[in-house]
């Protein structure tokens, strides 16, 4: 699936004096109802150890900010408080403290392993689409579904992809759509995704 970005013109300082900066468009937010989903189909772990899990490790990563630590999940990235206040100057010293100092951010530095299981993104250039992204009619889609099942027991994406004449991005999206109503299912893994007919198919 590709990544979506787009070219805007650059004001203020850019870096290396660039015309343009670049934005890129994130399809969706996926919350924690589909990463234990997909925690559980790659793992051992039930939805519940899941939650368990992100829940004592975000309480952990907390405590370890308040006492002043940064903290190193090894292969993610590390962690770090950005403070913020009203900068004041004692008249008498002529130090500068903060008042009311408070975090303004936590910082995340990915760790070179992040970064290396990122390798591979293929992008698509949408600077130049007038129209929202948006993967094809449902008459179409229905039709497509139909014959494509007519004549084999799974599709793939790049059955949708073919058939709908769709982009790559697109192609995955419609799929991820189709799942979430029931017409398709993922009979294959999560990663080498291979489609039957869902409960909700009404194709045929």
């Amino acid at each position: 699936m590709a990544v979506i970005y787009k070219l805007v013109k650059s004001k203020g300082n850019i870096p290396n004096n660039s015309p343009f900066r670049v934005i890129t468009k994130a399809f969706e937010t996926k919350g924690m109802d589909h990463l234990q989903q997909r925690i559980r189909q790659a793992t051992s772990l039930t939805p519940a150890d899941v939650v368990s899990a992100v829940t004592a490790l975000k309480e952990e990563i907390a405590e370890q900010l308040k006492m002043g630590n940064n903290v190193h999940l090894p292969g993610i990235g590390y962690f770090s408080i950005a403070a913020t206040g009203e900068l004041y100057q004692d008249p008498r010293s002529k130090h500068y403290r903060l008042r009311n100092p408070r975090v303004r951010t936590v910082n995340f530095r990915p760790d070179t392993l992040f970064m290396e299981a990122l390798e591979g993104i293929t992008f698509e250039n949408g600077t130049y689409r007038n129209t929202p992204f948006s993967d094809t009619d449902d008459h179409a889609t229905d039709a497509t579904l139909k014959a494509l099942f007519a004549h084999q027991s799974f599709i793939t994406v790049g059955d949708l992809r073919a058939h709908l004449n769709l982009s790559q991005s697109s192609a995955y999206r419609l799929a991820a759509r189709l799942v979430e109503e029931g017409r398709l299912r993922n009979a294959g893994t999560p990663y080498r995704k291979m489609f039957v007919k869902g409960d909700g198919n009404t194709a045929g």
